[in-house]
């Protein structure tokens, strides 16, 4: 430090271009080097002085800092590496317990299925067994027949050394008279053949007997409050108004019912009609001041119902209007902003039944944002290039904590993703589910909590997949009984419709991060 200072010190200083005045002073907010008259015209407002104090307080400045990140910064460094190093134990010791847990059922699927080996050997001797006995049977009883005649021959040589023609003529007539040795019948000569056709070896059934790997995810936990069968057909949709109530309807009905959990009560408090001209709504939810949304999808129209009113003592009916007209297009799902405005899907094709995806693919599909009033805000349909669609067939929507619109996107029968667009629309992620063939994914439910988290009911595997707001996917957080085809998630219930007419409700809770 000493040798940089006389450096310093020794070397020659220029002059100022401007005032010819030493260049001894410095100037920290512009980083050069100038002279006193610069300082005092142009440099009024900054930091400067001259250059042997700039030169102390500066390394003064950083010792201080070099002390802070020492006592305080490395010491924070050092606990998060330990952290990581704990984590990284913990993760060997999961590692090595699964490990034996996946050798241990492997071990008892291996046993199980030398034991079917060997039951399948043990038959194949008793079927051996079997054949020998009948065999054994038939050769002692031709054995018998050979004896005696070999006896008889015998006899009949003996007798013939006699001089009485009479006598040889008699045993002439008995030997004609000896009856046909016995011969094997074509059913003796039929074993019962032993076979062996081998079963068709199958990777998903071999792998549905060894069991799956997947992660969990300890902040969220989950736990079954209710269940209960309301119907035989699919719950179109489940749209919860309190953590012990929700509105249902189950496919192909035109009652929409209201249950509450807590009672153990159903309650029809809304007829749609029984065609499909009438008002029976594809998807349905419930807003924080009691509007119902829905979509009529042959009607081409999103609705609302106002809730009844009381005026002179008299209650008023429900009062059901348009919201808006999207003719010509089919609206599909529906869901509300934390804003308080509506995002609805839409296609050019009705999509009545499954059908859908084998006749007429839509070609038009897109994702809206309403108003209140039924304006329309916003329109994605597209990615950045302007002509590659975001969707085929977008079919039911929610929006996380950031603002990003997650949609499940139908791209056939029996199968599906989930696509997540930023709030003006840019595409942020496909979440594909976690199989190796997209046909292994079918979503049909879809909500987000307070974490920011997706949740995805998928049919194809009758669970509910847990993915952050990223698309990085966190666990399976529930192994449905029943093929989720409806979900909603009201604070701390989490409700599930199911593809049989069974309704679920779970209790969700989100611990925050430590």
């Amino acid at each position: 430090m000493a040798n940089e200072e006389s450096t310093h010190a020794q070397a020659p200083l220029k002059t100022c271009r401007e005032h010819g005045d030493l260049l001894d002073m410095f100037c920290v907010d512009c980083e050069k080097n100038i002279c006193l008259i610069c300082g005092q015209q142009k440099h009024g407002s900054h930091d400067w002085s001259r250059t042997t104090k700039v030169f102390e307080r500066v390394r003064s400045e950083l010792a201080a800092l070099c002390e802070t990140v020492r006592q305080e910064k490395i010491p924070l460094l050092q606990a998060e590496v330990q952290k990581i190093r704990t984590l990284r134990e913990t993760n060997g010791k999961l590692f090595t317990e699964k490990m034996k847990q996946i050798s241990s059922h492997t071990d008892v699927v291996v046993t199980t299925v030398q034991k079917l080996s060997e039951d399948m050997v043990k038959n194949c001797k008793y079927l051996k067994s079997q054949n020998e006995d009948k065999l054994d049977t038939k050769e002692s009883e031709i054995e018998r027949f050979l004896t005696g005649f070999e006896c008889c021959l015998q006899s009949v040589e003996d007798e013939c050394k006699t001089d009485n023609m009479a006598k040889l003529l008699q045993i002439k007539r008995d030997v004609l008279s000896v009856p046909t040795p016995l011969k094997l019948t074509n059913r003796d000569m039929t074993l019962h053949h032993i076979d062996f056709k081998a079963g068709e070896i199958q990777e998903n059934a071999l792998q549905s007997v060894l069991g799956e790997i997947y992660q969990t995810y300890k902040r969220v936990t989950v736990s079954k409050l209710f269940e209960e069968k309301k119907g035989t057909k699919m719950i179109k949709y489940v749209s919860p108004i309190s953590e012990n109530q929700a509105w249902y309807r189950e496919f192909r009905s035109s009652e929409n019912v209201l249950i509450d959990i807590n009672k153990g009560t159903t309650e029809t408090a809304c007829m749609f009609g029984e065609l499909r001209s009438d008002h029976i709504p594809d998807d349905f939810i419930t807003l924080e001041n009691g509007v119902n949304i829905y979509t009529w999808h042959a009607g081409h129209c999103v609705m609302k119902i106002s809730p009844p009113k009381v005026k002179e003592s008299e209650m008023v009916v429900n009062k059901v209007s348009k919201v808006a007209d999207l003719s010509p297009l089919y609206p599909v799902g529906v869901c509300a902003t934390v804003e308080g405005r509506i995002i609805v899907s839409a296609i050019d094709t009705p999509a009545f039944s499954e059908d859908l995806f084998t006749y007429n693919q839509p070609r038009k599909s897109v994702v809206l944002i309403l108003s209140e009033s039924g304006k329309t805000k916003k329109v994605f349909q597209y990615a950045d290039d302007e002509k590659t669609s975001l969707f085929l067939y977008p079919y039911r929507m929610a929006e996380n904590t950031k603002g990003d619109i997650c949609v499940i996107n139908r791209t056939g029968t029996t199968s599906g993703q989930v696509c997540v667009l930023s709030s003006v629309g840019k595409l942020q992620f496909y979440y594909n589910g976690t199989g190796p063939n997209k046909y292994d994914f079918d979503p049909r439910g879809i909500c987000c909590d307070s974490g920011g988290n997706i949740l995805v009911g998928d049919s194809a595997n009758k669970c509910v997949h847990l993915v952050d707001q990223d698309g990085t996917f966190l666990t399976y957080l529930i192994k449905c009984e029943e093929d989720p085809w409806s979900m909603a998630l009201f604070q701390n219930s989490l409700w599930i419709g199911g593809k049989n007419g069974s309704i679920f409700t779970y209790r969700y809770q989100l611990r925050n991060a430590s």
